[in-house]
């Protein structure tokens, strides 16, 4: 496989926009490139809905996602949420904005604020309430009427806001206008009506208070985006559960890697059947960067599908996007969720409400990285290795240029082409091989001393005896400046920088060819590096869930005690042991018999005991059950529900304030669903578990 490297890079063009944070802090934009302080800046950026979560768990929700590697928290602010009823104000509990904010400024975690007015979301009607939608005036147009109820919407979010945008010293950094506009669900007539109404928008955000560095339009599918004014962001999905039948898709052309990917996929359901598929995407390239928003840390299932994201699906679909130029990585969803209560209806988008699909009325799971139950997915760890090396390597990285082999796979159902890019920095001639042995539901051709020449006009470069197991992604650095030595070429992944050390990881012998003197290296196996953390000067490798507060990392665990690695700035490598005190818990069940019209489900009586609750972090059910979907009462009212998708269902109870007694509801076996993992068909309640999950503090 040969690279040819081309001398002639494109020079970024500065885009007119730009602002300045209360610390002095700059933010720009080039049209390959975000800056901060002049410099390159690649950030990593997760959603998470701030309406869908606790507020007494905003707080360690955010530190496990900037555990995680994320630098940004992106979050819909839903209209629906907050005025369900016109005139008839919500910003209360998890409603709460500007606690919201307050808990980001705090935790000095910048956010984007995704504004709408229109979210989708797999929220009822989008985000609108329904009085809005049944006003009888157009939406999403200049229509004075629909203005006038953005602009006093948005009024109440700007109060909320008020003094948290990064001018005033706030953590709002960047602003997304509309979402798939253009693309699905009520548009204009004309693009040239559409482009005017995203103008007015922008304006009317801006005179509210809405003032900040970027803003931002989804692109994806052909969707309308004010060039110069606004970043166009795009995404993709490794299935589409709200696609319209029960078939298996073909293999996804998101497991490789292209120069520039637009997912047409997204939002099909919505669509609106004309000619918009890539109208932006010839020319992207010239006028603004390559950013995603929308990479799917998980999926959310529908009644009809229940697809099951694989964490390396995951994994190497940021990868191949990364691997073909995108310099900023944001993923919906990288923290799940649950719906809050509606006053007047339910807050889910289903088919009652014109929509073409159902989902839960509570739960939004998403099978994200970190998941409802506030547990983490295996896709956390697998994501973790890539943002550790984006955040420590993003200005070597962001202003590389991708470049594609000779021999490329001719479609996703190639099993045996490596799959393979390189992103080059012609400034500092450092580079990254990026290589995904991985496609969905498929499994790819092993290779075993594996090699590839990369071109570099005045100089070659061969990348050699790199063995690639399938389902394997691997980042290899060549030519990388460490310190006094240079790298001229290894075998292994790189990782993150550990003081003067370098951390590589692979599960074969690895080698290190230097210009001269050596670098300094720690070189880790492939789950260690999914089990690592960095905090500050330290590399942590644990099992459990780790983040760090207020300069004290503390660990989440479920068993009584967890052997925690740690490496200091000078290469030691230590370990301790940290013990937890669990709770005293025990769960019963008792069949109560069928209810409903005609006996629709099967009711059981869940009683929990356990002692010593001021000890324990949370608790957390673990339910295995036959049937499509189930429920979970407390005192009547619905606080959980989940639709099967082979995967066991763990429901959190902190947050309902430990309950005693439970209703759980079970709902017989649908045959006419699609699910990727294995599901038992059948109608009871097989067994449940209840776990006891501790916290304790690891390091100082």
């Amino acid at each position: 496989m040969y690279f040819r490297i081309s001398g002639n890079t494109r020079q970024p063009v500065v885009l007119p926009m730009a602002g300045e944070a209360q610390n002095g802090d700059r933010y720009e934009v080039n049209s390959r490139y975000l800056l901060k302080n002049g410099r390159p800046i690649l950030p990593v950026m997760g959603e998470f809905h701030f309406s869908r979560w606790h507020p007494d768990e905003w707080r360690e929700a955010i530190l496990k996602m900037r555990a995680g590697g994320i630098t940004i928290v992106s979050s819909y602010v839903f209209w629906i949420h907050h005025e369900e009823k016109e005139n008839e104000w919500d910003f209360t509990g998890s409603r709460d904005l500007r606690r919201f904010l307050e808990t980001c400024r705090a935790l000095e975690m910048p956010v984007w604020l995704r504004i709408g007015p229109w979210n989708h979301g797999e929220c009822r009607n989008g985000g609108f309430p329904d009085w809005l939608v049944q006003g009888g005036f157009p939406l999403r147009q200049n229509d004075p009427r629909y203005l006038a109820h953005v602009r006093r919407y948005w009024s109440k979010l700007a109060e909320q806001a008020q003094g948290m945008m990064c001018k005033d010293g706030g953590p709002v950094i960047g602003i997304q206008i509309e979402n798939e506009y253009g693309h699905c669900y009520q548009r204009p007539k004309t693009k040239a009506e559409g482009l005017e109404h995203l103008r007015t928008l922008k304006q009317m955000a801006q005179e509210l208070g809405f003032v900040v560095p970027y803003y931002t339009v989804t692109a994806w599918g052909g969707a309308y985006v004010l060039e110069n004014e606004t970043l166009p962001v795009y995404g993709g999905y490794v299935d589409a559960p709200w696609a319209q039948h029960t078939e298996e898709l073909p293999a996804s052309p998101q497991f490789l890697f292209k120069p520039f990917y637009d997912d047409q996929n997204i939002g099909s359901d919505l669509a609106q059947g004309d000619a918009l598929a890539g109208a932006n995407a010839g020319d992207k390239g010239l006028h603004a960067p390559y950013l995603t928003a929308e990479l799917g840390g998980g999926l959310q299932v529908t009644a009809h599908r229940r697809p099951c994201p694989y964490p390396e699906d995951t994994e190497a679909q940021a990868l191949c996007a990364l691997g073909s130029g995108a310099n900023l990585i944001g993923y919906y969803m990288y923290h799940g969720g649950y719906n809050p209560d509606g006053r007047y209806s339910t807050l889910q988008e289903s088919k009652a409400t014109g929509y073409y699909n159902d989902y839960p009325v509570k739960s939004y799971d998403f099978q994200a990285c970190i998941r409802e139950s506030g547990l983490l997915n295996a896709s956390y760890g697998k994501l973790k290795k890539l943002h550790l090396f984006i955040n420590d390597f993003q200005e070597i990285l962001a202003p590389a240029d991708a470049y594609l082999p000779d021999i490329q796979p001719q479609s996703p159902e190639d099993l045996e082409t490596v799959r393979a890019a390189v992103r080059h920095n012609h400034e500092t001639g450092e580079g990254f091989l990026f290589i995904n042995n991985h496609q969905r539901k498929r499994v790819m051709k092993a290779h075993k001393d594996w090699s590839c020449s990369i071109d570099l006009g005045d100089d070659k470069i061969t990348l050699e005896h790199i063995d690639i197991a399938p389902g394997e992604c691997l980042v290899i650095p060549y030519h990388l400046r460490m310190g006094n030595a240079l790298l001229l070429r290894t075998n292994a992944s790189l990782l993150c920088r550990l003081g003067k050390y370098y951390v590589f990881y692979t599960d074969h012998q690895p080698w290190y060819h230097y210009r001269k003197e050596p670098g300094c290296v720690i070189t880790l196996k492939h789950q260690e590096a999914e089990r690592a953390y960095k905090f500050g000067d330290r590399l942590v490798i644990a099992d459990c869930i780790l983040y760090e507060d207020n300069g004290e990392i503390f660990a989440v665990s479920q068993k009584p005690a967890e052997e925690i690695i740690y490496y200091l700035p000078d290469g030691a490598r230590r370990s301790k042991m940290v013990a937890f005190t669990q709770a005293k818990c025990e769960v019963k069940f008792t069949y109560l018999g069928t209810g409903g019209e005609d006996g629709q489900y099967k009711a059981y009586e869940i009683t929990i005991n356990a002692k010593d609750l001021d000890k324990v972090h949370d608790l957390f059910l673990q339910i295995d059950y036959q049937g499509d979907r189930a429920e979970i009462y407390h005192e009547e009212r619905l606080i959980a529900d989940w639709f099967t998708t082979g995967d066991l269902w763990h429901v959190a109870l902190r947050r309902f304030g430990f309950p005693r007694k439970l209703e759980l509801r079970v709902y017989p076996t649908v045959e006419s669903v699609y699910h990727d993992l294995p599901v038992e068909h059948g109608w009871s309640l097989k067994r449940i578990n209840i776990i006891s999950c501790a916290k304790a503090k690891v390091l100082p």
